[in-house]
């Protein structure tokens, strides 16, 4: 089954509500998910792998959401399990979903990535925090780490290593 939303496809089979006209939601899959999620697991239940490392997308452009599922899809361990393109849809993701990791933008269709740092350090502080912008600013930057992000990285030259920043955290 699949989900579209918008002009984005996203392969899932229990999805979760949709979140808004551009946002794409969803919990991973059962073999996504990491067996021993039960309190107690039994003695059957494979313990060998961890869970995968569930990532929310915030960035508006599609080009560039695309490209990152793509990258992220080759990660081992990593699910992206939202995209969203505002500030308001990543607020409301951040709510209701589960997530391990954040990716964000600065600059969004509707708000701006600040918004969503600032929510993060005040409600999700456990969460990894990457910022991927073009706004490359020694002002940004500064700005991004005292909202809480933990890496701020040019989309122009360090794209890749969104990839090894949560593959590292797994």
């Amino acid at each position: 089954m699949s989900l579209s939303v918008g002009s984005h496809l996203h392969p899932a089979s229990r999805e979760s509500e949709i979140l808004g006209a551009q946002a794409i939601f969803r919990h991973p899959t059962d073999s996504e998910t990491h067996s021993a999620v039960q309190p107690h697991p039994s003695p059957a239940t494979p313990l060998d792998r961890p869970r995968p490392l569930r990532v929310l997308l915030v960035e508006d452009s599609l080009l560039i959401r695309k490209h990152l599922v793509s990258l992220l899809e080759d990660s081992e361990g990593v699910v992206v399990c939202g995209e969203v393109d505002t500030e308001t849809d990543a607020l409301t993701a951040l709510r209701v979903g589960r997530f391990d990791a954040v990716v964000v933008d600065l600059q969004l269709r509707e708000g701006s990535g600040f918004g969503v740092l600032q929510h993060l350090k005040q409600h999700h502080p456990e969460l990894l925090a990457i910022v991927l912008t073009n706004s490359n600013t020694q002002a940004m930057r500064k700005r991004s780490m005292v909202l809480g992000a933990h890496h701020f990285l040019d989309k122009s030259s360090e794209f890749e290593r969104v990839a090894e920043l949560l593959e590292s955290l797994r």
